[in-house]
């Protein structure tokens, strides 16, 4: 497999495992309180169609040749792989619940991340500094930008209440 072929394959995995979440997370955290979040669905699936065009945007960037972009994926498949263990493996273990998400995200994106990973190290593109250094910026991005998400979707829900499926909220 060619790596854009792998990077395309990986951006749709995190496109169903963010769809899995979008449909199933919002109920989920509602019935379990210690999980109830401070954000609406929409502002919510708000952040994850946001982080999703993220994702394609850096692969395809990466596609076009771009070593730091094809770095930062790799940044982006540590992550999504720490992702997949904490918070979704751990908490369908604890909860003795399966958490959404669990199933896309040790199924399909976990060895996907894995793949692009190795793929890096295989082109000999990638070294272990420029992984951790990619995986720390993305994660400290992740940090500041999921706020932020979140109140551009409540800025957005507020301003535009048709948009969310259930009005204004």
């Amino acid at each position: 497999m060619t790596s854009a072929a792998l990077y395309w394959l990986f951006a749709l995995a995190i496109t169903v495992h963010n769809i899995e979440e979008g449909l199933f997370l919002p109920t989920y955290t509602a019935v379990i309180p210690r999980l109830a979040g401070r954000v609406t669905p929409f502002v919510f699936r708000f952040a994850l169609v946001a982080l999703t065009a993220v994702a394609y945007g850096i692969v395809a960037f990466a596609v076009a040749g771009s070593h730091s972009a094809a770095d930062l994926l790799a940044g982006v498949a540590v992550v999504m792989a720490i992702n997949a263990v904490i918070p979704h493996l751990t908490l369908t273990l604890v909860l003795r619940r399966y958490a959404p998400g669990t199933g896309t995200a040790i199924c399909i994106v976990l060895p996907l991340s894995l793949l692009v990973i190795l793929n890096g190290f295989a082109a000999g593109t990638m070294t272990v500094q420029n992984l951790i250094i990619a995986a720390v910026i993305v994660a400290v991005t992740l940090f500041v930008a999921i706020p932020l998400l979140f109140w551009a979707g409540s800025l957005t829900e507020r301003r535009l209440p048709w948009l969310s499926a259930n009005g204004a909220t």
